[in-house]
Protein backbone atom coordinates (compact mmCIF):
# COMPACT_ATOMS: atom_id res chain seq x y z
CA UNK A 1 0.00 0.00 0.00
CA UNK A 2 2.95 2.23 0.86
CA UNK A 3 4.67 1.83 -1.86
CA UNK A 4 2.02 2.12 -4.38
CA UNK A 5 1.64 5.75 -2.87
CA UNK A 6 5.24 6.61 -3.00
CA UNK A 7 6.05 5.30 -6.63
CA UNK A 8 5.47 8.33 -8.19
CA UNK A 9 8.62 9.84 -6.18
CA UNK A 10 10.79 6.59 -5.99
CA UNK A 11 14.10 8.73 -6.44
CA UNK A 12 12.79 10.73 -2.84
CA UNK A 13 11.69 7.50 -1.17
CA UNK A 14 14.17 5.12 -2.60
CA UNK A 15 14.56 2.91 0.04
CA UNK A 16 10.84 2.76 1.09
CA UNK A 17 9.87 1.34 -2.50
CA UNK A 18 12.75 -0.80 -2.96
CA UNK A 19 11.94 -2.03 0.75
CA UNK A 20 10.43 -6.03 0.64
CA UNK A 21 11.86 -6.91 -2.94
CA UNK A 22 14.23 -9.56 -2.60
CA UNK A 23 18.44 -8.57 -2.95
CA UNK A 24 19.18 -7.57 -6.65
CA UNK A 25 21.89 -10.75 -7.10
CA UNK A 26 19.23 -13.38 -5.13
CA UNK A 27 17.58 -16.36 -6.90
CA UNK A 28 15.37 -16.77 -3.92
CA UNK A 29 14.08 -15.93 -0.85
CA UNK A 30 14.41 -17.74 2.62
CA UNK A 31 11.32 -17.66 5.03
CA UNK A 32 11.75 -18.70 8.38
CA UNK A 33 8.64 -19.92 10.96
CA UNK A 34 10.15 -18.89 14.53
CA UNK A 35 7.79 -19.76 17.78
CA UNK A 36 7.55 -16.94 20.18
CA UNK A 37 5.84 -16.60 23.43
CA UNK A 38 2.15 -17.24 23.73
CA UNK A 39 2.83 -19.79 21.71
CA UNK A 40 2.45 -17.65 18.83
CA UNK A 41 4.26 -17.62 15.46
CA UNK A 42 6.66 -14.92 13.70
CA UNK A 43 7.84 -15.27 9.90
CA UNK A 44 10.73 -14.10 8.67
CA UNK A 45 12.80 -13.55 5.16
CA UNK A 46 16.33 -13.96 4.28
CA UNK A 47 17.54 -12.67 1.12
CA UNK A 48 15.18 -9.58 0.96
CA UNK A 49 16.27 -5.53 0.85
CA UNK A 50 14.91 -3.72 3.87
CA UNK A 51 14.87 -0.17 4.70
CA UNK A 52 14.96 0.21 8.39
CA UNK A 53 12.12 3.61 8.19
CA UNK A 54 11.18 3.67 12.05
CA UNK A 55 8.44 6.09 10.25
CA UNK A 56 6.67 5.06 7.55
CA UNK A 57 7.89 1.55 6.29
CA UNK A 58 5.30 -0.65 7.96
CA UNK A 59 7.47 -3.85 7.90
CA UNK A 60 10.32 -2.13 9.32
CA UNK A 61 8.79 0.64 11.75
CA UNK A 62 7.25 -2.37 13.34
CA UNK A 63 10.08 -5.04 13.98
CA UNK A 64 11.98 -2.10 15.15
CA UNK A 65 9.20 -0.52 17.65
CA UNK A 66 8.74 -3.87 18.92
CA UNK A 67 12.68 -4.39 20.29
CA UNK A 68 13.33 -1.03 20.90
CA UNK A 69 10.13 -0.71 22.97
CA UNK A 70 11.13 -4.37 24.89
CA UNK A 71 14.73 -2.72 25.08
CA UNK A 72 13.64 0.29 26.78
CA UNK A 73 11.50 -1.64 29.07
CA UNK A 74 14.57 -3.61 30.54
CA UNK A 75 16.80 -0.61 30.77
CA UNK A 76 14.02 1.51 32.77
CA UNK A 77 13.95 -1.68 34.88
CA UNK A 78 17.42 -1.72 35.67
CA UNK A 79 17.98 1.85 36.65
CA UNK A 80 14.47 1.78 38.92
CA UNK A 81 15.99 -1.21 40.37
CA UNK A 82 18.70 1.28 41.71
CA UNK A 83 16.34 3.45 42.92
CA UNK A 84 15.57 5.60 40.60
CA UNK A 85 11.55 6.83 39.97
CA UNK A 86 10.35 6.61 36.63
CA UNK A 87 7.83 9.44 35.12
CA UNK A 88 5.81 9.88 31.84
CA UNK A 89 5.35 12.84 30.59
CA UNK A 90 3.64 14.40 27.49
CA UNK A 91 4.46 17.30 25.54
CA UNK A 92 2.77 19.11 22.78
CA UNK A 93 2.35 22.66 20.50
CA UNK A 94 -1.04 24.50 19.59
CA UNK A 95 -1.94 22.95 16.24
CA UNK A 96 -4.51 23.77 13.41
CA UNK A 97 -5.78 22.29 10.62
CA UNK A 98 -4.36 24.34 8.16
CA UNK A 99 -0.80 23.48 9.52
CA UNK A 100 1.73 20.91 7.72
CA UNK A 101 3.20 18.67 9.53
CA UNK A 102 6.89 19.69 9.02
CA UNK A 103 6.11 22.78 10.46
CA UNK A 104 4.51 21.68 13.60
CA UNK A 105 6.87 18.53 14.01
CA UNK A 106 9.97 21.04 12.79
CA UNK A 107 8.40 23.53 15.70
CA UNK A 108 8.26 20.78 18.32
CA UNK A 109 11.74 19.70 17.62
CA UNK A 110 13.15 23.12 18.11
CA UNK A 111 11.23 23.37 21.49
CA UNK A 112 13.07 20.43 22.88
CA UNK A 113 16.21 21.12 21.66
CA UNK A 114 15.79 25.28 23.53
CA UNK A 115 14.20 23.51 26.70
CA UNK A 116 16.93 20.64 27.34
CA UNK A 117 19.71 22.86 26.12
CA UNK A 118 18.51 25.64 28.10
CA UNK A 119 20.79 26.20 31.71
CA UNK A 120 17.77 26.17 33.81
CA UNK A 121 16.36 22.92 32.38
CA UNK A 122 19.35 21.10 32.69
CA UNK A 123 19.92 22.17 36.47
CA UNK A 124 16.35 20.80 37.25
CA UNK A 125 17.16 17.69 34.92
CA UNK A 126 20.97 16.81 36.71
CA UNK A 127 21.40 13.38 37.08
CA UNK A 128 17.57 12.25 35.37
CA UNK A 129 17.92 10.12 32.03
CA UNK A 130 15.03 9.98 29.69
CA UNK A 131 13.87 8.56 26.55
CA UNK A 132 12.02 10.44 24.00
CA UNK A 133 9.58 9.48 21.22
CA UNK A 134 7.27 11.25 19.09
CA UNK A 135 3.45 10.15 18.29
CA UNK A 136 1.80 11.53 15.39
CA UNK A 137 -1.88 11.56 14.80
CA UNK A 138 -4.11 13.67 12.45
CA UNK A 139 -7.86 14.43 13.42
CA UNK A 140 -10.40 17.16 12.38
CA UNK A 141 -7.89 19.45 13.90
CA UNK A 142 -5.15 18.45 11.68
CA UNK A 143 -1.79 17.15 12.42
CA UNK A 144 -1.16 16.49 16.02
CA UNK A 145 2.61 15.20 17.10
CA UNK A 146 3.41 14.86 20.64
CA UNK A 147 6.44 14.21 22.39
CA UNK A 148 6.44 11.13 25.41
CA UNK A 149 9.10 11.36 27.32
CA UNK A 150 10.14 8.50 30.00
CA UNK A 151 12.39 10.71 32.72
CA UNK A 152 14.13 8.46 35.43
CA UNK A 153 14.67 10.54 38.18
CA UNK A 154 17.02 9.92 40.76
CA UNK A 155 16.11 8.07 44.54
CA UNK A 156 17.09 11.37 45.98
CA UNK A 157 14.68 13.26 44.63
CA UNK A 158 11.23 13.79 44.56
CA UNK A 159 9.69 12.93 40.83
CA UNK A 160 6.35 15.82 41.61
CA UNK A 161 8.83 18.45 42.15
CA UNK A 162 9.60 18.52 38.49
CA UNK A 163 5.58 18.83 37.35
CA UNK A 164 5.17 22.63 37.38
CA UNK A 165 8.75 23.66 37.16
CA UNK A 166 8.74 21.15 33.56
CA UNK A 167 5.80 22.67 32.29
CA UNK A 168 6.94 26.55 32.70
CA UNK A 169 10.15 25.57 30.89
CA UNK A 170 8.18 23.94 27.92
CA UNK A 171 6.22 26.81 27.50
CA UNK A 172 9.04 29.09 27.61
CA UNK A 173 10.23 26.99 24.78
CA UNK A 174 7.33 26.79 22.59
CA UNK A 175 7.46 30.52 22.67
CA UNK A 176 11.05 31.00 22.35
CA UNK A 177 10.88 28.91 19.22
CA UNK A 178 8.58 31.16 17.38
CA UNK A 179 5.13 28.80 18.41
CA UNK A 180 1.98 28.39 20.63
CA UNK A 181 2.13 26.76 23.64
CA UNK A 182 -0.97 24.20 24.27
CA UNK A 183 -3.11 24.39 27.16
CA UNK A 184 -2.08 23.08 30.10
CA UNK A 185 -4.50 20.12 29.98
CA UNK A 186 -2.77 18.91 27.37
CA UNK A 187 0.22 18.19 29.77
CA UNK A 188 0.20 15.45 31.31
CA UNK A 189 2.73 14.44 34.02
CA UNK A 190 2.63 11.13 35.85
CA UNK A 191 4.72 9.33 38.22
CA UNK A 192 4.76 5.48 37.19
CA UNK A 193 4.07 3.67 40.94
CA UNK A 194 4.29 -0.39 39.62
CA UNK A 195 6.50 -2.58 37.73
CA UNK A 196 4.16 -3.64 35.09
CA UNK A 197 3.30 0.03 35.00
CA UNK A 198 6.59 0.70 34.06
CA UNK A 199 6.82 -2.28 31.27
CA UNK A 200 3.88 -0.60 29.69
CA UNK A 201 4.77 3.01 29.68
CA UNK A 202 8.49 2.28 28.51
CA UNK A 203 7.57 -0.01 25.44
CA UNK A 204 4.92 2.42 24.67
CA UNK A 205 8.02 5.17 24.42
CA UNK A 206 9.84 2.91 22.67
CA UNK A 207 7.28 2.27 19.92
CA UNK A 208 6.54 5.77 19.45
CA UNK A 209 3.17 5.59 16.88
CA UNK A 210 3.35 1.80 17.12
CA UNK A 211 2.62 1.65 20.79
CA UNK A 212 -0.70 3.73 20.35
CA UNK A 213 -3.00 0.82 21.65
CA UNK A 214 -1.66 0.47 25.13
CA UNK A 215 -3.15 3.94 25.40
CA UNK A 216 -6.49 3.30 23.60
CA UNK A 217 -6.60 -0.17 26.57
CA UNK A 218 -6.41 2.38 29.19
CA UNK A 219 -3.84 1.47 31.87
CA UNK A 220 -0.64 3.52 33.25
CA UNK A 221 -1.17 5.82 30.27
CA UNK A 222 -3.68 9.17 30.40
CA UNK A 223 -6.31 9.62 28.43
CA UNK A 224 -6.78 7.94 24.19
CA UNK A 225 -5.52 9.09 21.06
CA UNK A 226 -8.51 10.79 19.01
CA UNK A 227 -7.17 11.32 15.80
CA UNK A 228 -5.97 8.31 13.39
CA UNK A 229 -2.49 6.72 13.39
CA UNK A 230 -0.37 7.26 10.15
CA UNK A 231 -0.99 3.70 9.11
CA UNK A 232 -4.94 3.94 9.96
CA UNK A 233 -4.38 6.84 7.13
CA UNK A 234 -2.60 4.45 4.97
CA UNK A 235 -5.36 1.98 5.94
CA UNK A 236 -8.30 4.08 4.96
CA UNK A 237 -6.76 5.25 1.74
CA UNK A 238 -6.47 1.73 0.62
CA UNK A 239 -9.88 0.25 1.85
CA UNK A 240 -11.64 3.68 0.21
CA UNK A 241 -9.93 3.12 -3.20
CA UNK A 242 -7.92 5.86 -3.02
CA UNK A 243 -4.58 3.85 -3.48
CA UNK A 244 -4.08 2.71 -7.21
CA UNK A 245 -3.88 -0.81 -7.64
CA UNK A 246 -3.77 -3.22 -10.73
CA UNK A 247 -4.39 -6.99 -8.74
CA UNK A 248 -6.16 -8.48 -6.29
CA UNK A 249 -6.29 -7.70 -2.31
CA UNK A 250 -4.65 -9.78 -0.47
CA UNK A 251 -8.09 -10.90 0.86
CA UNK A 252 -9.92 -11.37 -1.94
CA UNK A 253 -9.48 -14.81 -4.23
CA UNK A 254 -9.25 -15.49 -8.24
CA UNK A 255 -13.08 -15.39 -8.64
CA UNK A 256 -13.37 -12.27 -6.94
CA UNK A 257 -14.64 -13.48 -3.50
CA UNK A 258 -13.59 -13.18 -0.06
CA UNK A 259 -11.18 -15.22 1.68
CA UNK A 260 -12.32 -16.19 4.52
CA UNK A 261 -9.52 -19.25 6.73
CA UNK A 262 -12.33 -20.47 9.33
CA UNK A 263 -9.21 -21.76 11.54
CA UNK A 264 -7.40 -18.81 11.81
CA UNK A 265 -10.02 -16.76 14.31
CA UNK A 266 -13.51 -17.71 15.86
CA UNK A 267 -16.06 -16.06 12.88
CA UNK A 268 -12.99 -13.66 11.94
CA UNK A 269 -11.63 -12.83 8.57
CA UNK A 270 -8.36 -11.53 7.72
CA UNK A 271 -6.75 -9.11 9.99
CA UNK A 272 -5.02 -6.80 7.09
CA UNK A 273 -9.22 -6.41 5.54
CA UNK A 274 -10.62 -5.10 9.19
CA UNK A 275 -7.59 -2.82 10.07
CA UNK A 276 -7.99 -0.95 6.50
CA UNK A 277 -12.15 -1.03 6.83
CA UNK A 278 -12.06 0.15 10.69
CA UNK A 279 -9.37 2.61 9.72
CA UNK A 280 -11.78 3.84 7.52
CA UNK A 281 -14.72 4.24 9.46
CA UNK A 282 -12.73 6.65 11.88
CA UNK A 283 -11.75 8.46 9.11
CA UNK A 284 -15.18 8.99 7.64
CA UNK A 285 -16.11 10.15 11.30
CA UNK A 286 -13.68 12.58 11.61
CA UNK A 287 -14.60 13.91 8.13
CA UNK A 288 -11.34 12.58 6.23
CA UNK A 289 -12.17 11.65 2.59
CA UNK A 290 -9.99 8.52 1.48
CA UNK A 291 -8.52 10.81 -0.99
CA UNK A 292 -7.32 13.21 2.03
CA UNK A 293 -5.72 10.17 3.61
CA UNK A 294 -3.62 9.36 0.54
CA UNK A 295 -2.16 12.35 0.44
CA UNK A 296 -1.64 12.66 4.24
CA UNK A 297 0.09 9.81 4.22
CA UNK A 298 2.87 10.94 1.59
CA UNK A 299 2.90 14.08 3.53
CA UNK A 300 3.78 12.28 6.77
CA UNK A 301 6.50 10.30 5.12
CA UNK A 302 8.18 13.67 3.60
CA UNK A 303 7.79 15.29 6.98
CA UNK A 304 9.32 12.04 8.86
CA UNK A 305 11.91 11.41 6.41
CA UNK A 306 15.35 11.53 7.95
CA UNK A 307 13.91 12.33 11.55
CA UNK A 308 14.97 9.92 14.70
CA UNK A 309 12.05 8.10 15.96
CA UNK A 310 13.81 7.60 19.32
CA UNK A 311 16.34 9.33 21.68
CA UNK A 312 18.02 8.81 24.90
CA UNK A 313 20.21 10.63 27.24
CA UNK A 314 23.77 9.60 27.67
CA UNK A 315 23.21 7.77 30.71
CA UNK A 316 20.63 5.63 28.76
CA UNK A 317 22.29 5.35 26.11
CA UNK A 318 24.61 2.46 26.87
CA UNK A 319 21.63 0.49 28.93
CA UNK A 320 19.29 0.83 25.73
CA UNK A 321 22.32 -0.45 23.34
CA UNK A 322 23.40 -3.05 26.14
CA UNK A 323 19.76 -4.13 26.01
CA UNK A 324 18.85 -3.69 22.73
CA UNK A 325 21.78 -6.48 22.09
CA UNK A 326 19.99 -8.53 24.34
CA UNK A 327 16.58 -8.59 22.81
CA UNK A 328 18.28 -9.14 19.28
CA UNK A 329 20.39 -11.79 20.51
CA UNK A 330 17.20 -13.64 21.91
CA UNK A 331 15.49 -13.41 18.51
CA UNK A 332 18.37 -15.15 17.12
CA UNK A 333 18.70 -17.57 19.14
CA UNK A 334 15.28 -18.89 18.62
CA UNK A 335 15.68 -22.34 16.25
CA UNK A 336 12.95 -22.09 13.08
CA UNK A 337 10.03 -24.57 13.43
CA UNK A 338 10.62 -24.75 9.66
CA UNK A 339 12.57 -23.34 6.69
CA UNK A 340 11.02 -23.12 3.05
CA UNK A 341 13.17 -21.85 0.19
CA UNK A 342 10.77 -19.33 -1.85
CA UNK A 343 11.86 -19.07 -5.74
CA UNK A 344 12.46 -15.79 -6.80
CA UNK A 345 9.58 -14.98 -9.35
CA UNK A 346 7.30 -16.98 -7.10
CA UNK A 347 8.27 -13.86 -4.31
CA UNK A 348 7.75 -10.97 -6.55
CA UNK A 349 4.51 -12.61 -7.35
CA UNK A 350 3.03 -12.63 -3.69
CA UNK A 351 4.78 -9.46 -2.96
CA UNK A 352 3.02 -7.60 -6.27
CA UNK A 353 -0.12 -9.29 -6.52
CA UNK A 354 -0.85 -8.43 -2.96
CA UNK A 355 -0.58 -12.18 -1.62
CA UNK A 356 2.08 -11.75 0.78
CA UNK A 357 0.22 -10.40 3.77
CA UNK A 358 -2.28 -13.13 3.03
CA UNK A 359 0.59 -15.36 2.94
CA UNK A 360 2.47 -14.59 5.82
CA UNK A 361 -1.18 -13.92 8.20
CA UNK A 362 -1.90 -17.86 6.81
CA UNK A 363 1.64 -19.39 7.59
CA UNK A 364 1.66 -17.35 11.59
CA UNK A 365 -2.00 -18.37 11.85
CA UNK A 366 -1.74 -21.98 11.18
CA UNK A 367 2.00 -22.09 12.45
CA UNK A 368 3.04 -23.81 8.89
CA UNK A 369 5.06 -22.43 5.84
CA UNK A 370 4.22 -25.67 3.98
CA UNK A 371 0.45 -25.27 4.25
CA UNK A 372 0.68 -21.29 3.55
CA UNK A 373 2.19 -22.70 -0.16
CA UNK A 374 -0.53 -24.53 -0.49
CA UNK A 375 -3.40 -22.62 -0.17
CA UNK A 376 -1.90 -20.59 -2.38
CA UNK A 377 -1.66 -22.83 -4.98
CA UNK A 378 2.43 -22.64 -5.32
CA UNK A 379 4.20 -25.49 -7.21
CA UNK A 380 6.15 -27.43 -4.92
CA UNK A 381 9.50 -28.29 -6.33
CA UNK A 382 8.80 -25.05 -8.55
CA UNK A 383 8.18 -22.04 -6.85
CA UNK A 384 8.98 -23.60 -3.71
CA UNK A 385 10.93 -26.40 -1.68
CA UNK A 386 11.23 -27.08 2.49
CA UNK A 387 14.82 -26.48 2.97
CA UNK A 388 15.65 -29.76 5.66
CA UNK A 389 18.89 -28.54 6.63
CA UNK A 390 17.41 -25.15 8.60
CA UNK A 391 18.63 -21.82 8.38
CA UNK A 392 22.02 -21.42 7.16
CA UNK A 393 24.27 -19.91 10.10
CA UNK A 394 24.91 -16.18 11.55
CA UNK A 395 21.97 -15.34 8.48
CA UNK A 396 19.89 -11.63 9.53
CA UNK A 397 16.39 -12.74 9.43
CA UNK A 398 14.17 -10.32 8.81
CA UNK A 399 10.90 -10.05 10.57
CA UNK A 400 7.73 -9.73 8.43
CA UNK A 401 5.43 -8.17 10.67
CA UNK A 402 2.91 -6.89 8.26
Amino acid sequence: MSRRLLAPYADHFRGLTTCGYPAPKGDEVVAFLVEEEGPAFRVRFSGIQTCGSPWACPVCSSRLARDRGEALARAAARLVGLGYRAVHVVLTVRHTRGEALADVFGALSSAWRWAWGHRRVKALLRGVAYARSVEITFGRNGWHPHIHALLLVPAHRDPWALEDPLWEAWSEAVEAVGWAPSSRDAYSFEVVESEEDLGHVSRYVGKGSWGLGLEVAGGPLKGGHQGLTPFELLGAAWAGGAIPYQGTPAWVDGEGREVEVDPLEEGGGLILREFCGRALTRAEKAGISPEEAAYRWVEYAEATRGRKALTTSRALTLLLREALAEVEAEEEARPPVEVVRLARAAYVWLLRSGRLAYWIHVAESLGSLVLACELLGLVEGEEWDVDPRGPPQNTPLESAGV
